[in-house]
């Protein structure tokens, strides 16, 4: 792998991300969205299987670790939230259905905002190791693989 090959997998990875994100966002909504096209699992996305695979060369690098806490939780929020969605809404006999929609859809809408939050942290994790990997040498960069 070249330096330009893995800055070229970053922003990959940070577009594979906006796309995951948006497929969030709709299954959020309300909106179908294929299971496979939102992996749970941080190992089974896209960038999960480069991250914990060939770019394991760069484990080294601080601001490499630094991606895997949130991109962890981003999956784990995200779990949350599928699961959330597909729980039926709760009724009782002083609960009406139109106010047990509403505090499912409130409580959604807090998952989505955890979501979108830790989103951004991933998002500027990939920015600051894109960084660190443009204004490393090549010959830095080549020690490291």
């Amino acid at each position: 792998m070249t330096k330009k090959e893995a800055i070229e997998q970053v922003r990959k990875a940070k577009l594979g991300h906006k796309k995951w994100l948006s497929y969030a966002n709709a299954m959020h909504m309300g909106i179908g969205v294929d299971k496979d096209a939102v992996p749970m699992m941080e190992t089974d996305c896209a960038f999960g299987k480069w991250y914990y695979g060939e770019g394991q060369v760069f484990s080294d690098m601080e601001s490499f670790q630094a991606i895997e806490v949130p991109h962890s939780m981003l999956h784990q929020t995200y779990m949350k939230l599928y699961k959330a969605r597909k729980k039926p809404v709760k009724t009782g006999l002083f609960v009406s259905k139109n106010k047990a929609q509403n505090e499912k859809q409130a409580a959604l809408d807090n998952i989505m905002k955890q979501l979108t939050q830790v989103s951004q942290i991933l998002l500027d994790s990939l920015k600051e190791f894109e960084s660190d990997l443009k204004n490393m040498s090549d010959f830095e960069f080549t020690k490291l693989i």
